[in-house]
């Protein structure tokens, strides 16, 4: 297995595990334009792993600046592992990779958000030392193309 910067050729397969993730709701085409975003993204990247000439997962990390206090927090915005493959270490991998880039451009943090019901996501993040710190804060979401109140 290799772990290496998406293409946008990787398109077809990334929209197969996004699909899989949940978000069934992508075309191709407009993935492989946000692929190709994302290779020029000078705070982030995204990766992929790629088992006998098969994408089986990918990964987003990006670098935020903070305000708050010195220095950025990476964040991981997508992970997912082709469900036929989960628990062979690549979601492992995948994740190292995005910990190697945050440290990269100067990240001393890295968080995720996971939906409530993935639980076993939330015990493979624990395994890898991340806390579930939703007791210290609540997590808000608004779409911008609605009016604000």
């Amino acid at each position: 297995m290799e772990i290496r910067h998406a293409l946008s050729t990787d398109a077809p397969a990334v929209t197969a595990l996004l699909t899989e993730l949940g978000y069934p709701d992508n075309d191709v085409e407009d993935v492989r334009g946000r692929l190709e975003r994302w290779a020029r993204h000078p705070e982030g990247a995204a990766f992929v792993a790629e088992a006998d000439g098969t994408v089986v997962g990918v990964v987003a990390v990006v670098a935020i600046p903070l305000l708050e206090r010195p220095g950025s927090g990476g964040r991981i915005v997508a992970l997912v592992v082709d469900e036929t493959r989960r628990g062979s270490g690549i979601g492992r991998e995948l994740v190292a990779a995005a910990e190697a880039e945050a440290l990269r451009l100067g990240c001393d943090t890295m968080e995720v958000t996971s939906s409530r019901h993935r639980t076993a996501a939330h015990a493979f993040y624990r395994a890898r030392g991340y806390e579930d710190r939703c007791e210290h804060s609540a997590r808000f979401l608004r779409r911008l193309s609605t009016p604000g109140c």
